[in-house]
């Protein structure tokens, strides 16, 4: 992780405004993209950022000093997520990989030939064959470049169960495509 980030969350919780905003400044986008592949809905995600940079200013103090600030952030988005549609579903629970991970393929209508059309289709063919948590894994390690110990934390998982859940994703994706392939086009995707 970056020296510098974990610097300014430690400034930040000491009360320094200006390290505040550089932290929501720095993982403003990451989060609202993350945030996007669990519900559609933007307002959404925008209230659920706000509201959790408003709990962590006024918590600032008692914050601990964390070797990972941007996995402390996912991990908190995602929890507040995963609260605000229990509270709209006015349910106790939602188990985190019941959570569902949206992936869609978006290509420029300006070119409709027939190679982006069958690349599209066999990319969500791919897509379907991925239950949500798979599509999670794939999406953390390879756009958010997490390691497979900070996936298994924010999975709630253990270091093995991570490796195994790229390691079964990525042979699914290469029984219908190349995987290299593949992996650009998710990365296209998910910017």
């Amino acid at each position: 992780m970056d020296k510098d980030i974990i610097k300014i969350w430690d400034q930040f919780r000491t009360g320094d405004r200006e390290s505040f905003s550089v932290l929501f400044e720095t993982f403003l986008d990451v989060l609202f993209r993350y945030g996007m592949k669990f519900v559609s809905d933007q307002e959404l995600v925008k209230d659920c950022i706000q509201d959790l940079f408003v709990k962590l200013y006024n918590n600032r103090a008692s914050l601990a000093s964390t070797a990972n600030p941007k996995l402390y952030l996912l991990f908190s988005l995602k929890n507040m997520i995963i609260d605000v549609i229990a509270r709209d579903k006015r349910i106790m629970y939602v188990a985190p990989e019941d959570l569902p991970f949206i992936a869609s393929y978006q290509y420029d209508d300006d070119q409709d030939d027939a190679a982006e059309e069958r690349t599209k289709e066999m990319f969500e063919q791919v897509v379907r064959m991925l239950n949500p948590r798979q599509k999670e894994a794939i999406y953390l390690r390879f756009q958010l470049g997490l390691s497979y110990e900070e996936i298994s934390h924010l999975l709630g998982i253990n270091y093995q169960s991570a490796r195994n859940l790229i390691h079964r994703s990525i042979l699914k994706i290469r029984k219908k495509m190349n995987l290299a392939g593949f992996i650009l086009l998710f990365l296209q995707v998910f910017e």
